[in-house]
């Protein structure tokens, strides 16, 4: 128990709580005048959700608990340099967190075609599933609506659009956040943070893995 305090102490400090005002959120693109996502905290209860991966095959977080943890990962799309980037980290500690225990799901909202755009830019292997009905984003607290500011720089500076980029009407975005889950289906590990630069560390995901796998 003391261990378990411990541990959610610590994510608590590092999960994004900030002094962002609305001015510092819409340069990130989130829209306050809507729900600023919190996210779901550590000890909560993860919700269940069902889909399919790239590849057509069915995917829930039920079936992997099964096998052991699941890290959960929320990504924005392919036009996302940063995401690109952060997911190609994986490629070479996939491995590592597959030695801890730990599996993988990507999660985003874009398109299918999308996902395969992704997968080709960040040169990963991950599984990966598409949330185009947006229910595992807000069953885990992570989606925004996105500025129409932020929409015309992305447009402008990346000639994308983010609303066909998912396949919708409205453009709304996930907060890059990362939870690993237990086989108990309990959030063991949270990182979340508003700034989308900020992403959770290899280390820090194969070290939760190796304490809650002791």
């Amino acid at each position: 128990m003391k261990s378990f305090l411990l541990t959610a102490w610590m994510v608590i400090l590092m999960s994004g709580f900030t002094s962002l005002n609305a001015q510092d959120l819409a340069k990130l693109g989130i829209d306050t005048s809507f729900l600023v996502p919190k996210g779901l905290e550590v000890g909560q209860k993860a919700p269940d959700f069902q889909g399919q991966d790239q590849y057509g095959q069915s995917v829930s977080l039920d079936s992997l608990l099964k096998e052991g943890p699941v890290v959960l990962i929320f990504y924005r799309g392919d036009w996302c340099p940063v995401c690109n980037r952060y997911l190609g980290r994986f490629q070479d500690s996939l491995h590592m967190i597959i030695s801890a225990g730990g599996q993988v799901l990507a999660v985003t909202p874009e398109t299918n075609d999308n996902i395969q755009n992704t997968l080709a830019k960040s040169k990963v292997g991950l599984k990966v599933m598409s949330d185009r009905d947006e229910k595992v984003m807000d069953a885990y607290g992570v989606k925004f609506r996105v500025t129409k500011g932020y929409q015309n720089r992305i447009k402008l500076g990346l000639g994308d659009d983010i609303a066909i980029n998912n396949g919708q009407e409205e453009a709304n975005l996930p907060v890059p956040a990362t939870y690993i889950i237990g086989r108990d289906g309990i959030i063991r590990f949270r990182q979340f943070d508003l700034d989308y630069r900020v992403r959770a560390s290899i280390q820090d995901m194969i070290g939760t893995l190796q304490e809650w796998n002791k």
